[in-house]
């Protein structure tokens, strides 16, 4: 779970730490098949709330906290984690290579991961249209073109 959470997300593998802490927090936060309850139910005695829960390595824009009127009142940063001791996440700005905790964000989940970049080919669809024949018994890439 730690090495797709960090393959999806490009941050240093200095962040695996992080990383792992949340695939025990999630884990914990699942059902299983040995016990009727989650462990989460179990130690707290009520059941978990997954409203805070969010997407791994995500951008999120956090609001910081400025001295000029017209610098920008928030910055585009990557979540990284739960703290343990307060309520909020742990975001990590790759321009000033710091983690902090904030809890106002706004997490921008829906395109992740837009920057993933494949190192495969890619196939596009060609707009030649070829009739199938008796003789094509198995998957042919004919119709597409390669491109590298």
């Amino acid at each position: 779970m730690v090495r797709s959470m960090m393959s999806l997300t490009k941050l240093p593998l200095s962040f695996w730490g992080y990383a792992l802490e949340t695939a025990a927090k999630l884990l914990n936060l699942a059902p299983t098949s040995a016990l009727i309850q989650t462990p989460y139910e179990i130690w707290h005695d009520k059941p978990a709330s997954y409203n805070y829960l969010r997407v791994w390595g995500s951008p999120a824009y956090v609001k910081r906290l400025v001295g000029d009127k017209l610098e920008s009142r928030s910055s585009l940063c990557r979540f990284v984690g739960y703290p343990k001791e307060t309520a909020g996440y742990y975001f990590y700005d790759s321009l000033e290579q710091k983690v902090f905790v904030s809890r106002n964000a706004v997490f921008l989940e829906q395109g992740f991961p837009e920057d993933i970049q494949l190192d495969e080919l890619i196939l596009e669809e060609s707009s030649d249209v070829i009739q199938p024949s008796k003789a094509d018994t198995e998957p042919s890439l004919r119709g597409f073109r390669i491109n590298s």
